[in-house]
């Protein structure tokens, strides 16, 4: 059973003089199963938190003596990734249930909202594929919708359908900037609006923007409502509320590690290597790390190279 350093912690006392490289190191598993090497080729998305989490799965690889870990870190959208890890041109990335579901082959248009049922439809999408997922991590980066906080108090707007009935019902109409990729997708603004009954006011701004830029527009009281996703470091401005999505209309976006099946098929270690990783990344965690890089300015390879030393350990 994997344990986070606290847990560990509370349980032991101390670490003493134990090191990190031998608490990642791990027993029999890390032990070359094979006379020869096995390359695994880790790949990403470009934005910050598929780096972390890329970065993660790399060092956490390239630890084991019988793997040849290769950085391909950062490269390619979620379709070019799914489909170089199916043909085994790469072998390992992370991916989102509800990226999978909704905007990679075979594409799904059904909302499936259940965290579990989702990743099974989708596993047996990549099963399909010669691709195998393995266990989710704990939290989801799904969309979120945020508010200006003094606006939301102002306006007892806690939840979207508060937000919706505070339009309907003539209330003053907030402003609202939502990133591009948000404003296009079919489980973005124009979904979302249609499922809440949202009306937007003429007169007031409708800003379509970059990822990130939607949180200076509501710091800047230029717009009252922006779009987001959960693992966002700026959410835990006290400045922001999040509005809960109280009819679960955005789905699931659990990241799980998703690699080419017959590498796993051969050598299944290599996940049973990554689930402690997994299971120590909660929202709260993942926010955290997600700031080290977007608002102190730390490299990923250094925050996920920290990250495993000082919380991941294994129960050997």
């Amino acid at each position: 059973m994997a344990l986070t350093r606290r847990q560990y912690l509370g349980r032991a006392g101390r670490v003493g003089g134990v090191g990190a490289a031998a608490l990642l190191g791990g027993c029999a598993s890390n032990q070359q199963p094979d006379t020869e090497s096995v390359t695994v080729r880790i790949g990403s998305k470009p934005f910050t938190e598929q780096k972390i989490l890329g970065y993660l799965a790399y060092e956490r690889l390239r630890r084991i003596d019988w793997i040849r870990a290769v950085d391909e870190i950062g490269a390619g959208n979620s379709l070019s990734n799914w489909e170089a890890t199916a043909a085994g041109d790469q072998h390992l990335y992370w991916e989102y249930t509800g990226t999978a579901w909704l905007q990679l082959p075979p594409r799904h248009e059904r909302r499936i909202t259940d965290p579990e049922s989702l990743f099974e439809r989708v596993q047996a999408d990549a099963d399909s594929q010669r691709l195998q997922l393995a266990d989710p991590a704990p939290f989801s980066n799904e969309y979120v919708i945020a508010a200006d906080a003094r606006w939301a108090e102002r306006a007892d707007v806690t939840t979207i359908s508060d937000l919706a009935a505070h339009i309907r019902n003539g209330g003053d109409s907030p402003g609202v900037a939502v990133n591009e990729e948000f404003f296009h997708r079919q489980d973005g603004w124009r979904g979302l609006a249609s499922y809440y009954e949202i009306e937007t006011a003429n007169g007031e701004p409708f800003i379509v923007t970059s990822i990130g830029l939607t949180y200076e527009l509501l710091e800047q009281d230029r717009v009252q409502i922006a779009s987001g996703f959960a693992t966002d470091p700026q959410l835990n401005r006290s400045s922001v509320t999040v509005l809960e999505d109280d009819r679960d209309y955005f789905l699931p976006y659990q990241p799980t590690p998703t690699a080419y099946a017959p590498l796993i098929n051969e050598h299944p270690e290599i996940f049973e290597r990554l689930s402690p990783v997994v299971s120590a990344l909660d929202k709260s965690t993942m926010r955290g790390l997600n700031s080290r890089v977007l608002l102190d300015g730390d490299h990923p390879f250094t925050v996920a190279t920290q990250f495993l030393e000082t919380e991941v350990l294994d129960d050997a």
